[in-house]
């Protein structure tokens, strides 16, 4: 009789976040910057999330978390280090 082997408890590939350089976190920080400043739209790519394209309307450093507005009252809370790529919306 051969024994069946346990499924490893270890997280699975599928759950770990990609780490970005901190060159790629400083461009992402600036290009949030400038659009929060001059109130133009985003899109941006994160972890486990569709792409969301809106506004950013405030960069919460207690919270580390950026919020974007999409719509008139649908505001979206990211954190920032889920944040894997962010965009011009037109390209």
């Amino acid at each position: 009789m051969t024994a069946i082997p346990k499924p490893s408890k270890s997280k699975k590939t599928d759950d770990i976040r990609p780490r970005l350089d901190e060159f790629t976190q400083e461009e992402i920080a600036e290009k949030l910057r400038e659009a929060h400043e001059s109130r133009k739209p985003v899109l941006l790519f994160a972890w486990k999330h569709e792409p969301i394209k809106g506004e950013v309307i405030d960069l919460d450093g207690q919270t580390q978390r950026i919020h974007i507005q999409r719509g008139y009252d649908h505001t979206i809370k990211i954190p920032f280090k889920d944040i894997l790529k962010v965009d011009d919306p037109g390209e």
